[in-house]
């Protein structure tokens, strides 16, 4: 879909401290082979506070830096793979009432790895229906903590990191466009992350110990061979990302940067750097590589630390990818309209960097 009139107006991130991957491997936490293989350095992990609390903080520093009133927001959006703090209740309105407040619906987008992306293209859609509404609150947040995940070894090929994002879609003008943006997906994989051999419970983690993940993966590669995955995903991202160019009426060649999912280096490689024919340094992994994967926030924190960075500069076109299982991808092609001075105090991605 190609927008008009869609604008990134704030972005904001709530990171915690990083914990060393090299001292979880000295621990027997995370196994050396993978330590090797993936070469990731750090992980961000809270202490106490929760996955809806970060999100709150990064939705207010992401409504303090759109320049948006809370009652311009006509939508809140809030993404998350993981538990939120409470069994049967509604996060999305908790992060409204501490965020913004008001009457506008707030809803919770429960789509993996891509649900911050998949919000993404939900909030410009409502901003695109409905000619009234100005801005658009998103946010993503989630803690993956003992003793129902174990962010070291419940999954294969990545480690998980707490934290939370946040970004306001809004009308008239911002600090980058929505050139185009796309969702597809592929349920011919929905079963890569189910237990098809343990079938389905009656309660979340009926054993006590941390989901197995990287044991449900193993067992689908065993079942449909890895050629089978490899080829699927490899399709699947590769057309999703050919609409969205084409609809940004852009290519690859005019691309300055590539925000993808904060992943392993094996991972990296064969989903996403020899797919797009790109080198790892038009990507943000070096910096990913010290947070982890934040859930459904990657990409909004990557686009953040891009512009806390100094990275980009005006009429800079950056490709934004999500992926989450299921399978599903949403791609997004933004150009950035002018550069926001956020290198102060405030700006969290840069903390990750002098904290490793």
């Amino acid at each position: 879909m190609r927008w008009e009139d869609i604008h990134i107006a704030g972005l904001g991130t709530h990171l915690p401290a990083p914990v060393s991957a090299e001292q979880a491997r000295d621990e027997g936490r995370y196994p050396a082979d993978e330590f090797d293989e993936n070469q990731l350095l750090s992980a961000l992990e809270s202490d106490d506070m929760s996955a809806v609390d970060m999100a709150v903080a990064a939705g207010k520093q992401a409504m303090a830096r759109s320049g948006r009133a809370a009652e311009d927001i006509g939508l809140v959006l809030h993404a998350a793979m993981y538990h939120q703090g409470e069994d049967f209740w509604t996060p999305a309105s908790y992060v409204q009432r501490h965020t913004v407040a008001g009457t506008a619906p707030a809803i919770h987008v429960d789509h993996a790895s891509n649900g911050g992306m998949a919000a993404l293209e939900l909030g410009a859609s409502w901003l695109n229906g409905r000619p009234g509404t100005q801005a658009v609150l998103l946010t993503t947040g989630d803690r993956y903590a003992l003793p129902g995940f174990d962010r070291w070894y419940s999954d294969s090929g990545q480690v998980f990191a707490d934290g939370a994002t946040a970004l306001v879609l809004s009308r008239g003008s911002g600090i980058a466009r929505l050139l185009a943006s796309n969702s597809t997906s592929d349920p011919e994989l929905e079963d890569a992350y189910r237990d098809v051999e343990g079938g389905f419970t009656l309660v979340p983690h009926p054993t006590g110990k941390p989901l197995d993940l990287r044991g449900r993966k193993s067992r689908y590669m065993k079942r449909v061979g890895k050629d089978f995955v490899v080829d699927r995903l490899v399709t699947g991202l590769l057309e999703n990302t050919e609409r969205t160019l084409a609809e940004a009426d852009t290519s690859m060649d005019h691309i300055a940067r590539v925000v993808v999912p904060n992943v392993g280096r094996d991972l990296l490689e064969w989903e996403f750097l020899t797919p797009y024919k790109i080198d790892v340094d038009r990507t943000v992994w070096e910096w990913g590589r010290r947070t982890c994967h934040i859930g459904g926030g990657d990409q909004f924190a990557g686009l953040t630390h891009l512009l806390e960075s100094g990275q980009l500069r005006p009429g800079d076109q950056v490709l934004v990818v999500g992926v989450g299982i299921g399978f599903s991808w949403t791609t997004a092609v933004v150009r950035v309209d002018e550069v926001p001075d956020w290198s102060g105090p405030d700006a969290g991605t840069l903390r990750v960097l002098d904290a490793v």
